[in-house]
Order: C-alpha cells, then structure tokens, then sequence
C-alpha cells in the first residue's frame, strides 16, 4: 500500500487514522486506533518525517492504527519514515527504541480505541491548529471537519492523567498486545 492512496493531511493524524478506519482494504482486519502521548505532552519517536531532519522527533501526541488479522499485526503510521504499514512488532521495536537519557514521565503512553467507536464519536474542530489570534499553524484538510458529536473530542483523548476516561497502557503492555497478535 502506498500512502498515496490513502487520505493524507500533514499534521493531522487523528483526521488521518479516522478516515484510514473506513478503508475497505481493512474490513477484515480487527482496527484499534491508537493514540499516543504522556502526561507530559512530551513523548519521543524515532524514524519520524522532520523538516529538520533530527533522528528522534517529540510529539505532544500521535494517533496511529494498529490493525490486526489471522496472526499478524500492522502498524499504519503516515508520518513515519519506516514501510506503511509495518508489522506492529517491528513498528515499535523501532519508533519507540529506548534512549538511556529518557526520563520515565517522557516515554510513551498509549490509549487503544476500537476503530468502531472512534468512527462513530470522534469530533474534530481543528482548534488545536489554530494560534492565539485564530491562525492556521498548519494548512488544514481540504475535507469538512470531523463531526459526529459522539463525545470524543481530542481534548479528552489526549487526556493521559489519572482523570482520563480511557484506559492508557504503558509500553510493555502495548508491545505483549502486539505480541499476543504475531
């Protein structure tokens, strides 16, 4: 699969993913949409696209979708610089490669939506691009703003405190979900 033959808008992975869930190549597969962060709105990525080129990027948040079918697992994630998709294994023994400099409240969190539900509740203003004085700070997509009023905004989501809503996974127990599937 090429990227290109997906919806694509930089800098708007929820948007992304949303549309990414209703892609018929993966009706048979079991979708989570994963989204990414840490109470610290500081989480590291390897392998990531970067106009400055640095080999790790940190990101306040990142959504990805793990797919998973008869036994194998996939990682689709349209800001990296590795294949899409990759093997969900692989995908984080790479992207999430710790540095001994980490601290543990900078490495990554993850919460795990079923694709379902995110496509059925997810909401998007778009505010979060927007500077104080109403700015883009990164062109928008030339699709209509998610909107399906279910209550999953992207404030809640990306919510990693002990108030969230979601259940957030550290990193060994995202990498034994990615293990349980092959």
């Amino acid at each position: 699969m090429e990227i290109k033959e997906f919806r694509y808008s930089a800098n708007f992975c929820e948007e992304n993913i949303w549309h990414l869930c209703q892609n018929p190549a993966l009706e048979r597969f079991s979708k989570k949409v994963m989204i990414v962060s840490n109470s610290s709105k500081y989480c590291p990525f390897r392998f990531q696209k970067s106009i400055n080129g640095y080999e790790i990027v940190w990101w306040n948040y990142h959504v990805i979708l793990f797919a998973s079918h008869e036994c194998q697992s996939f990682i689709y994630d349209f800001d990296s610089t590795l294949p899409v998709p990759l093997s969900g294994m692989e995908y984080i023994e790479k992207t999430f490669q710790r540095h001994e400099n980490w601290e543990e409240i900078h490495l990554p969190r993850f919460k795990a939506i079923e694709a379902k539900d995110y496509l059925d509740s997810f909401e998007s203003d778009r505010s979060h691009m927007k500077d104080s004085d109403g700015n883009w700070l990164s062109t928008p997509p030339k699709w209509p703003a998610i909107g399906k009023s279910g209550g999953l905004s992207l404030p809640s989501l990306l919510d990693f405190t002990d108030s969230s809503k979601e259940r957030i996974y550290h990193l060994d127990e995202m990498v034994a979900m990615v293990a349980a599937f092959g």
